[in-house]
């Protein structure tokens, strides 16, 4: 007898975060690499909440005090990067007349670490530094990690009460911060004193982790040294390092791996989870970078230490940036760090106070999200879209049947007669549904319930009566009892725990996700097994899961995988995420706006809404006809 002590869906006890190992990648060839590379490259972008809008945005500079220092220039400058949103930067120049190559500085999280020493790391050393040897080095602050960039909180964004909404929205402190570094290049690369053929950029830890996906999202870039962060076996622990459905599939490795065939130097040392540097993360970028044929391009420099940036990690990334950026012919491993005093980090404020006092600085977390979902309304291409929801059917070799009603039996008219358990190979998942098989020729109706296994069962033994007349004129029925409808209770609070996580999304799908990937399973299902064609079947969802049904429906009629759709809306405002976070709580659905991007995923494909509100109408696909009355399953399913 199996053991029924817990549910038997694995899926309910599997949990990646931040610590979990992941197998170093597997490049294939060089035109394997590349076209994975493409795919890689827009996850990041969209997992980011970057689009055309936030990009377009040109940034202001001001620089606010310029200083001389032992011979050369420092700026302080305030950089709007969005509507309200500021960086506060210090630019170290040399006094050349002549365009000089520039290298960008992100730093870790150590609070006031852009202006102040410390013994196993310097932002001002590097800086100073690196004007010293005849580059210019920009240095900012993180969000929030300066006594004058504290316009937001650092943590907002993954935690406390506006989560949900901000993951719905795209909208992250990871995203932010890249954001910032796109617009930091856009700037200096503006500048007169700013060669913009030749931008390096280096960082430790969290620095690192700026560092290596600005690069792999910039190709302005040129070369790259990311400090003491670079694992397979850490993935970055500060919300800051982490965004919805970042890692869902990509590691940092991967995600490195886009900076190739550009130079890169990687720092390890005996005391973090850099250890292991030598033998596995530098050696598997070795075998990338072999398929480019440019194995001179990447090197590294490892040490007995703790986590650190400290001087002798320093003076190899001067020599490493001065060979790529300055001397094609510097050949040394070490550039030595001078003994000259850095300035004051009182110098290095850009201002007093912790918001630059400009009009329109953004002062809190709803102004933020306010001027966010301004930047985020225009409607996602299709190919977007599509990549965003993944949401396409599986494999019919990944179809997973583990036990059904045998075929031969299975043409009975009660539901609660027939039934499959199946799921997915590649998911080890475990769904379970009831069934009538239809007449020949007659359609199918997938039901998507807003249920516990209790109504369930009470739905599929005693179905409503417009369901049982539908049965007896021969329709087909699916009812499904998706992931996490069926739990108990002790499994219920794990589930509530682990996603409560601030990191979870990052790692994991949310239960709606893994809801809708169920869906999608179903339809499969009903092809594959039951010899349902697509344009036999319907997907019909009542109150509560007409939202998330919807939007599977608008990514399979995209590609003619299903036919039409039915779903009741009422109570729920379209323009209102936190109905999102309630009933659709897919991460990103709205970083372009919601509805309008699945209209276009959805094409012209068919259905009927009911207990819409005449003013939200036209934001459903336009071949959904809406009805203000409210509906349940037996009436939507009489609709033809």
């Amino acid at each position: 007898m199996p053991d029924t002590s817990l549910p038997r869906d694995s899926r309910l006890y599997r949990y990646r975060h931040i610590d979990n190992v992941v197998g170093l990648p597997d490049w294939g060839t060089l035109t394997q690499w590349k076209r994975r590379r493409r795919d890689i490259r827009r996850h990041l972008k969209l997992c980011a909440g970057l689009t055309e809008d936030t990009m377009r945005f040109r940034p202001k500079g001001r620089v606010v005090k310029r200083f001389r220092h032992e011979g050369i220039i420092v700026e302080n400058i305030r950089i709007e990067t969005l509507p309200g949103l500021f960086v506060m930067g210090n630019l170290y120049r040399p006094q050349d007349k002549k365009p000089v190559p520039v290298v960008l500085h992100p730093h870790g999280h150590s609070m006031n670490a852009r202006t102040n020493v410390f013994d196993l790391f310097s932002t001002p050393h590097r800086g100073f530094n690196t004007a010293l040897n005849g580059m210019a080095a920009f240095t900012w602050s993180m969000i929030a990690y300066e006594k004058d960039a504290m316009q937001i909180p650092h943590r907002a964004y993954l935690t406390g009460p506006e989560k949900e909404v901000c993951n719905l929205l795209g909208l992250s402190t990871f995203g932010l911060q890249l954001h910032n570094g796109t617009k930091v290049i856009d700037y200096l690369c503006g500048r007169k004193e700013i060669d913009a053929r030749r931008v390096g950029c280096t960082g430790e830890s969290g620095g690192a982790t700026q560092t290596y996906y600005l690069a792999a999202l910039d190709d302005r870039i040129k070369v790259t040294a990311p400090a003491v962060m670079l694992s397979g076996h850490f993935q970055g622990g500060c919300v800051c390092e982490n965004a919805p459905n970042l890692h869902l599939e990509y590691s940092t490795l991967d995600y490195a791996g886009l900076i190739a065939p550009r130079p890169m130097f990687l720092t390890g040392c005996t005391g973090d989870w850099t250890h292991h540097m030598k033998d596995r993360e530098l050696e598997s970028m070795r075998a990338l970078y072999r398929l480019y044929d440019r194995e001179d391009a990447l090197d590294g420099f490892y040490q007995d230490e703790r986590h650190n940036y400290n001087r002798a990690s320093r003076e190899h990334v001067y020599a490493w940036m001065k060979r790529w950026l300055l001397d094609p012919s510097f050949t040394h491993r070490r550039v030595p760090e001078s003994k000259l005093p850095v300035p004051e980090s009182e110098q290095l404020l850009v201002h007093d106070t912790p918001v630059p006092p400009v009009k329109g600085a953004i002062r809190s977390t709803r102004s933020l999200i306010r001027m966010w979902s301004d930047f985020h309304q225009r409607a996602e291409p299709v190919e977007d879209m599509r990549a965003l929801l993944d949401l396409d059917l599986p494999a019919r070799s990944d179809l997973l049947v583990r036990n059904r009603t045998p075929r031969r039996a299975s043409r009975g008219k009660r539901l609660q007669d027939n039934m499959v358990d199946y799921g997915r190979f590649s998911e080890d998942s475990r769904i379970k549904c009831r069934l009538v098989l239809p007449d020949g020729g007659k359609p199918t109706d997938l039901i998507v319930g807003n249920w516990a296994e209790s109504k369930w069962e009470r739905f599929v033994s005693h179905p409503p009566v417009g369901v049982q007349k539908r049965i007896d004129a021969g329709h087909g029925l699916i009812v499904p009892l998706l992931f996490a409808q069926s739990l108990p209770e002790d499994v219920r609070d794990y589930r509530e725990t682990v996603e409560s996580s601030y990191v979870f999304t990052s790692f994991n799908p949310t239960r709606h996700a893994v809801q809708a990937s169920d869906i999608a399973t179903t339809v499969r299902l009903a092809e594959v097994e039951l010899g349902v064609r697509p344009t036999d079947l319907r997907i019909v969802a009542e109150r509560g899961m007409a939202l998330l049904s919807l939007i599977v429906w608008a990514a399979l009629s995209d590609g003619k995988q299903v036919d039409g759709f039915a779903g009741d809306f009422t109570g729920i405002d379209f323009e209102n995420p936190n109905h999102w976070k309630r009933h659709a709580y897919l991460p990103l659905v709205l970083r372009g706006g919601g509805l309008p991007s699945l209209a276009r995923l959805a094409g012209r494909g068919k259905g009927v809404a009911s207990g819409v509100s005449r003013h939200q109408r036209d934001l459903l696909p336009k071949g959904i006809c809406a009805r203000q009355k409210s509906m349940g399953l037996d009436e939507l399913v009489s609709l033809e």
